[in-house]
């Protein structure tokens, strides 16, 4: 990861993707700061592969039961976007590419 991902309250470079109301939005994984954010419509032709869960916070990890969606972002987006509509925080987790 480069620098320009770097948190600037903690200073590490883990980040996480979750997606709320209409904003797609990268987070540091250590303390929750927004790093980044565009709207969740630039991303809606994306190959993206990826897994949505409603989010437990930031560095936790989802349990089985908050499973939103799983497949290519632009397949998923719509399921995505319902879940998100009233301001729960969806995590979307990479899935490893064929």
């Amino acid at each position: 990861m480069n620098s320009v991902l770097t948190c600037t309250s903690c200073g590490l470079n883990k980040t996480e993707s979750v997606v709320h109301f209409g904003s797609y939005i990268l987070r540091c994984a250590a303390c929750g700061e927004t790093i980044v954010s565009t709207s969740f419509i630039a991303m809606l032709n994306s190959e993206y592969e990826c897994s949505a869960f409603v989010d437990p916070g930031p560095g936790q990890r989802p349990t089985p039961e908050t499973f939103v969606a799983r497949g290519p972002l632009r397949l998923i987006a719509t399921v995505i976007s319902a879940a998100a509509s009233d301001g729960t925080l969806i995590r979307l987790i990479s899935e490893p590419s064929n």
